[in-house]
């Protein structure tokens, strides 16, 4: 699972990915994305209050994404991506959204709008991430 070894930090991937693969565990462990701590800040910028779906698109994000969720109706499904971000910001638990695997995805907390994050792999996306949500008005981590 892309999104998984991009994103997620060293230490935590192994017990990701078992568990997201066995469907017995799945659902009990995806509550773990409610206020996930296991996301690798380095490739992490937060998200102000905009429309998340316009500024995955300005990263070049396709018109669906798959869908990893502690909201059992969206979890595991292929989703057009402004119906996704919907879902998962009004489902209120957390929610993390791959556009292109391994290179841009998104992070929603639980209830919604609290704490969303862009996930960019790619230095160029990173930079374009924060440069947008700079015109947004948001800030960049360490207060720049």
């Amino acid at each position: 699972m892309a999104v998984v070894r991009s994103f997620i930090l060293a230490p935590r991937r192994p017990r990701w990915l078992e568990s997201l693969g066995d469907p017995k565990r799945r659902s009990g462990f995806l509550d773990r994305l409610n206020h996930c701590r296991d996301l690798d800040e380095h490739f992490a910028r937060p998200i102000p209050y905009m429309d998340v779906a316009a500024l995955l698109r300005s990263h070049a994000a396709p018109a669906g994404c798959h869908v990893i969720s502690a909201v059992a109706d969206i979890d595991g499904r292929e989703m057009p991506l402004a119906e996704a971000v919907d879902l998962a910001e009004a489902g209120g638990w957390g929610t993390i959204l791959s556009c292109i695997p391994g290179h841009l995805a998104c992070y929603i907390d639980e209830r919604g709008s609290n704490r969303r994050m862009i996930l960019a792999r790619e230095a160029d996306a990173s930079r374009s991430a924060s440069t947008a949500i700079q015109r947004a008005g948001g800030t960049r981590p360490g207060g720049g």
